[in-house]
């Protein structure tokens, strides 16, 4: 009867480990830059209150870790305002390569320096890859007036992610088999 229970208790564990081991966070690591044009609310970079155009807009070359390989890739970038700040931007940017989708939700806006000439924004927003986890990253925007051109780039934060409860599941297990070990020499 002793060796039945003891069974049964070794394959809930065992089962319990399996599924665990299944679920990892893969957060989305590394950083990406875009640039193309721009075509301002006013025409002008330094009355400017928002975007109504960007053009040609690219992942620009040295993507690193999670964004590796996609150097080149047009993106299509959506519009926003900076004077009022206006905040969320859902899908600031995406792209498609192959059958993964990049993408980036803007969450928070500061207008670090406005001139006639350079335009500096810098945030926080929620990063997204096909297959990864949802990872929170830190941008940069940066506008000049003299060729209509614009930088953007994002990376990852530092944000520790959860280990899908398998810590608590081999501690629970640690457990079990002193309870049994315990059981078995009484």
């Amino acid at each position: 009867m002793k060796n039945n229970v003891i069974i049964k208790y070794l394959a809930c564990a065992g089962m319990a480990l399996g599924l665990a081991a299944t679920v990892q966070a893969i957060p989305i690591t590394g950083g990406i830059s875009l640039s193309g044009g721009y075509v301002t609310d006013t025409g002008d970079l330094g009355t400017a209150h928002g975007f109504m155009s960007f053009s040609s807009v690219v992942v620009a070359a040295g993507p690193t870790d999670s964004y590796a390989g996609t150097g080149g890739n047009a993106v299509t970038m959506n519009l926003f305002t900076f004077d009022p700040v206006t905040t969320p931007v859902t899908t600031l940017w995406t792209f498609t390569v192959g059958l993964t989708t990049y993408s980036f939700d803007l969450t928070s806006m500061s207008v670090d320096h406005h001139s006639d000439s350079v335009l500096d924004i810098s945030g926080s927003g929620m990063l997204h890859i096909t297959d990864f986890d949802d990872t929170l990253g830190a941008w940069t925007f940066t506008a000049n007036s003299l060729g209509g051109s614009f930088s953007f780039s994002s990376s990852n934060g530092a944000i520790p992610t959860p280990d899908g409860g398998v810590t608590a599941i081999l501690l629970g297990g640690a457990l079990s088999a002193l309870g049994l070990i315990r059981r078995k020499l009484a």
